[in-house]
């Protein structure tokens, strides 16, 4: 009954609000967040009233089980970011879920009135991960003007540019707001990128009984990270070397930073942006039935312009600097390329796809499909594109979590297209020599490649970086082929594969992070427990000492980890054996931080008679620094004699009598 006299309380009030009223339909926005998870929410209407703005939703989701709510919390931001309130729903009651029908829902939501003349606006849910936001919502009439900035803002812009190849000392200083040591979380993570790596660098923070954490280390250059804090919010922040950085964490997830010397911070403004928006349909860079590839890249130049727009209205809304909005536009753009060469990976792989997807395959198609793609992958001139996008800019080593379109770049089938055939050497060399004289010769293409992409005479910057990815690898590589050698000679051999990297780098600033790496990767060749006494080796230590003298492989996962859980059901369904056998020699552990609720139901299903631990996070986030992981599923291999080896097979690929593949080198 009640129900029924609020929604009829609300239809009231919207008639009462079509009184003296604009609107205009089909509004157009700049980024959202609304198709993540399958969920898809758009504004189809917007009426402003005396009385109220009133938005119409269409919903529709591809999971009929999936229902929704707006929150009460739920408000709008106009371009002054004043605050106007939800008032009421009529269709539903606010905080109410509700399911989308088969052919999708409209419903209605009422808010305070924005003022007369509002022209753009945002509809933020809440300010947590899992909320929707509508960053700009406007009719086709609305376009933001260019900021302009003041010759100060400029100047300041321009020598951060000039401080990033500089390296020295990052300490940082943080304060959780109102901790409570009770309150379940004694670690923080950082995630760090130097590009060379094919992931992050990670280390646990961790928080004193007073909800303080110091860290410091020397950089490189300018150091762009994130901290993940206890609700997996992700805080970006960029610091300097010589900078001691205070950041303080609020219960509402907001941050704040300041300088200890008082120097203005780096991005002030910037972490006001609402997260977690893109400024593209994911979905639009998906092959479908047909391969539409001017399609796409049309699409793909229209979210440039889009983003552009976007930027160009956060920056007049939340007063970014000249750095800031330089820093914005770069991310943006790299959000949309690594949508672009996602599509066309997916164009080269089609095939691929097909085989798999087939009871009965017809190989001439898949020769049309390998034709097909390779004139549109293979083409230089499809990679003018490219040249369009940022490439060769130093704000490209500050990105802190972007080395996912260095990976799809890297392996693109431009690449692929210019690697010649070198079987007819390998008879004539030893392997380390053909590998590293392979090694040499490809990287050498690549950079040529991205030259002629980009119409450069020296390779970009971006080339230069997907090309350090694999260094490490390599170097792991060429080791194990000369276990055999004296040390000396060993070393000799690395030292000169190195020194031929370093050349066609040519870049100082760039060569001292290869010699980085190759001290990273002798580290790495010691046993794990001559590394210094720290929490995520007490935590290995503890777990180990199970397994004595046995190979310990182990894998990193979560409940909410898609692959995760696709990689233990199949092992689950075809190699059972290797998660319950005892073995002389092999042991397979599986490691997660979930919660007892989410965990035991699916241990109790799948992981049954496994070796399984259930961590805390704060012990979890120990070993992801340990091991320098920062992305799930991930597996690393103990030797009986202390050696970590990240390079491992997938777990249904092991073989418990030869943990390491030695018999088939």
């Amino acid at each position: 009954m009640k129900k029924a006299l609020f929604s009829i309380l609300c239809a009231a009030l919207l008639t009462a609000c079509t009184n003296g009223s604009r609107e205009f339909s089909n509004p157009q926005s700049y980024a959202d967040n609304t198709c993540d998870w399958q969920k898809e929410l758009r504004v189809t209407h917007v009426e402003f009233t005396d009385t109220a703005t009133i938005l119409t939703f269409f919903y529709q989701t591809h999971q009929p089980f999936f229902s929704i709510s707006i929150g009460m919390q739920t408000y709008l931001s106009d371009e002054r970011d004043r605050h106007y309130k939800a008032l009421f729903m009529v269709e539903h009651a606010l905080g109410e879920y509700f399911p989308s029908g088969p052919d999708g829902t409209y419903f209605h939501v009422g808010f305070e009135p924005l003022p007369k003349g509002t022209k753009v606006f945002d509809m933020i849910e809440g300010v947590g991960r899992n909320f929707f936001k509508i960053v700009g919502i406007h009719d086709s009439g609305y376009h933001p003007a260019k900021p302009k900035f003041s010759r100060r803002q400029l100047k300041e812009a321009e020598q951060v540019r000039r401080d990033i190849f500089k390296s020295g000392p990052v300490t940082l200083r943080g304060t959780i707001a109102g901790y409570d040591i009770n309150d379940g979380f004694q670690t923080y993570q950082m995630h760090y990128s130097y590009y060379d790596q094919d992931d992050h660098g990670t280390v646990a923070l961790d928080i004193d009984r007073t909800g303080h954490f110091e860290y410091s280390f020397d950089v490189e250059n300018t150091l762009g990270a994130a901290i993940v804090d206890h609700k997996s919010n992700w805080h970006n922040f960029i610091a300097q070397p010589g900078d001691t950085l205070d950041i303080t964490f609020y219960k509402d997830g907001s941050t704040s930073f300041m300088l200890s010397d008082g120097r203005p911070y780096l991005l002030r403004n910037y972490d006001r942006i609402p997260s977690g928006l893109r400024p593209f349909d994911t979905q639009k860079f998906q092959v479908g039935d047909s391969v539409d590839f001017q399609g796409v890249q049309a699409y793909a130049f229209e979210c440039k312009a889009k983003a552009k727009d976007y930027v160009n209205y956060v920056a007049a809304k939340y007063h970014l600097t000249a750095f800031e909005y330089e820093y914005a536009s770069i991310m943006m753009e790299n959000d949309i390329l690594e949508g672009f060469l996602d599509y066309r990976m997916d164009v080269n792989d089609a095939w691929m796809s097909y085989l798999s997807q087939t009871e009965s395959p017809d190989y001439s198609v898949v020769r049309q499909m390998q034709e097909a793609s390779g004139k549109i992958v293979r083409d230089p001139d499809s990679y003018a594109f490219l040249a369009d996008f940022t490439a060769n800019d130093s704000l490209m080593m500050v990105m802190p979590h972007q080395w996912p379109i260095f990976n799809r770049y890297k392996f693109d089938g431009a690449y692929r297209a210019s690697e010649p055939n070198l079987d007819s050497l390998y008879m004539q060399m030893d392997y380390a020599s053909y590998r590293s004289f392979q090694t040499h010769l490809y990287d050498s293409i690549h950079l040529a490649n991205d030259m002629k992409i980009f119409g450069l005479s020296e390779p970009t910057l971006f080339g230069k970086l997907c090309m350090m990815q694999d260094i490490e690898y390599h170097l792991k590589d060429l080791n194990d082929e000369l276990m055999d050698s004296t040390d000396s000679y060993r070393e000799n051999f690395l030292l000169s594969y190195l020194e031929g990297e370093k050349n066609l780098i040519n870049d100082p600033v760039l060569g001292a992070r290869v010699d980085k790496v190759y001290q990273a990767f002798l580290r790495k060749q010691a046993p794990y427990w001559e590394i210094p006494e720290c929490r995520g080796k007490q935590v290995l230590d503890k777990i180990l000492a199970n397994y004595p003298g046995k190979y310990v492989y182990i894998d990193f996962w979560s409940t909410g980890c898609g692959p995760c859980v696709a990689g233990i059901k199949g092992l689950f369904n075809y190699g059972r054996n290797l998660m319950t056998g005892t073995f002389d020699n092999f042991a397979l552990v599986f490691i997660t931080s979930d919660p007892e609720q989410a965990y035991e139901p699916f241990r109790q299903e799948w992981l049954e008679g496994a070796q399984s631990y259930r961590i805390s996070q704060d012990d979890y986030n120990a070993l992801a620094g340990l091991f320098n992981f920062s992305a799930i599923p991930h597996h690393e291999m103990i030797t009986p004699d202390g050696l970590a080896i990240t390079d491992v097979v997938e777990m249904l690929g092991i073989n418990p009598n030869d943990p390491e593949g030695k018999n088939n080198k």
